[in-house]
């Protein structure tokens, strides 16, 4: 089985390409000035039963985050100080024997540079708030 895919290591890194993107239009900003945008990745496709399509992920999402693991969402927030948040599946030794190798959110923001990381289950009550 392959090991994990490795971060871009260029200068060209999607944490450089998530801090030059602008800041959110007006009508998304709230009054204080604050706004976000979320970049969801592709979901899995099944094949039929039991067995699944390789997975494909989103190329813009891939594009600003440079992580290639699905049921992941980006949320960049604007403000005073931008932030990069990734919710992603959290890491599972028992299901990475069966479907590969996953970071996990403390080895996502390591590896990938985002200013914070959380699990996916916490991405509801993350944006209601």
């Amino acid at each position: 089985m392959p090991g994990p895919i490795r971060p871009l290591t260029s200068t060209n890194r999607p944490d450089a390409r998530r801090h030059a993107l602008p800041r959110p239009p007006r009508r998304a900003a709230r009054s204080d000035g604050r706004g976000h945008r979320d970049h969801p990745t592709a979901p899995e496709r099944i094949r039929n039963r039991d067995s699944d399509y390789l997975y494909r992920f989103d190329s813009y999402f891939y594009y600003l985050a440079g992580f290639p693991e699905p049921e992941a969402v980006l949320v960049m927030v604007a403000g005073p100080e931008s932030r990069s948040i990734l919710f992603c599946r959290e890491k599972h030794p028992e299901r990475e024997l069966w479907e590969g190798f996953r970071y996990g959110p403390e080895g996502a923001r390591k590896a990938f540079g985002f200013d914070d990381a959380q699990p996916f289950a916490a991405l509801d009550e993350a944006l209601r708030s």
